[in-house]
């Protein structure tokens, strides 16, 4: 009996390794990855053990296991042994593995999410008695930005901000079609926007609020061909200096569903042990109860960023240089930024008396912007 998990050296996929080796009776696990196997034990190690959370259990890394693939070839580049090895005797199949970009081609976007679970599902077909357990996104709900999603909502009627969230979506349709087929237990996870408060050394895997703090960076660092922008990076620790107003075309009004990375890799674990048994697909939004508003989102930026501005318009004309510079980067502002809420019912019945998480406050993203060169906290 063992489980076997793609994308362990992620954001997330990472914290679900830790989840998984925590019980003390746990079964193998082996981690499915790019590089050498050598490459893939130091990285995910690296991931596993900086982690916060109770010790894990003594020699639990040794049940873990390494095999070197690649989601988006055929057959995920496995030679025959080393599809055996991965298949033997697998209770579980976690597919984690996926690529987070908001901007630029969306054909690695496709390979990776598309292809990449396409040939996932075509390994699982090999190990007929394993659970799946599909890492999708929140935001397959796309451009549906009002009103309450339920967990069994699956529609492109409003289309999508991003190509990643297309390709989230068609991934989703695929593993809703193979479940149909095969009659096999199925989860499908839907994490909104995951979030540390901790800073994360280089080398490991960053979270994808990196991306808000990239924006005031990249505005500001633009400013230096006048030489205001080193000196306004400099004096917003001293909460002096110049101003600089940054424009970004989002909804001023709307709200970010943000969670704790830790909490949503022990709400899926908890999950998908309770519904190991079930033979069919439920779905599951791993979503924060309380949305965070986009106004708590931007004081927390101001503090983190003294003499910066960030003002909501609803369309960006006649962009400064820094606003160009930074436009296609705000463009997953407006994606996020939405009114909408998400049905955690199957989610609730699922972890059963797991408490809710603690609230994603101003405090706490002041801590999780903190820039990549601070020494201590904004």
């Amino acid at each position: 009996m063992s489980i076997l998990i793609t994308g362990a050296t992620g954001f997330l996929g990472c914290r679900l390794v830790r989840e998984l080796l925590a019980d003390p009776g746990g079964e193998p696990v082996t981690v499915l990855g790019r590089g050498s196997e050598e490459s893939l034990r130091a990285r995910t190690e690296a991931a596993v053990t900086w982690l916060d959370g109770p010790p894990l259990p003594p020699e639990a890394l040794t049940r873990l296991r390494y095999v070197s693939g690649d989601i988006t070839r055929p057959g995920l580049g496995l030679s025959a042994d080393a599809r055996a090895r991965a298949t033997d005797a697998l209770t579980q199949i976690w597919h984690s593995a996926a690529l987070l970009s908001l901007v630029g081609d969306p054909v690695p976007l496709f390979r990776s999410n598309v292809l990449g679970t396409r040939h996932l599902l075509d390994l699982a077909d090999q190990a007929p008695t394993a659970q799946l357990v599909h890492v999708s996104t929140a935001y397959v709900a796309g451009r549906r930005l009002t009103g309450h999603v339920l967990e069994d909502d699956l529609r492109e009627d409003d289309g999508f901000h991003l190509a990643y969230e297309e390709t989230k979506y068609t991934a989703e349709t695929m593993v809703h079609a193979w479940a149909r087929g095969t009659r096999r237990p199925v989860a499908v996870m839907r994490p909104s926007l995951l979030v540390t408060d901790r800073p994360v050394p280089d080398g490991l895997p960053g979270q994808p609020l990196e991306s808000l703090s990239h924006v005031v960076e990249a505005g500001a660092r633009s400013m230096t061909v006048r030489d205001k922008g080193r000196a306004l990076l400099l004096a917003r620790r001293q909460g002096r200096g110049d101003t600089l107003r940054l424009r970004a075309a989002f909804d001023p009004g709307g709200a970010l569903n943000l969670l704790q990375a830790d909490y949503a890799a022990k709400a899926m674990v908890r999950a998908a042990q309770a519904l190991r048994d079930t033979p069919s697909l439920r779905t599951l939004h791993v979503t924060h109860p309380q949305n965070t508003a986009m106004a708590t989102a931007a004081r927390a930026l101001e503090r983190c960023y003294p003499g910066v501005t960030l003002v909501p318009v609803p369309e960006l004309t006649d962009p400064t240089p820094a606003e160009a510079l930074i436009g296609e980067q705000t463009r997953f502002l407006d994606c996020l930024a939405q009114r909408r809420t998400y049905d955690r019912t199957n989610l609730l019945q699922a972890v059963g008396d797991l408490a809710d998480p603690e609230p994603v406050d101003e405090d706490y993203l002041l801590r999780a912007l903190q820039p990549p060169d601070a020494a201590t906290p904004c």
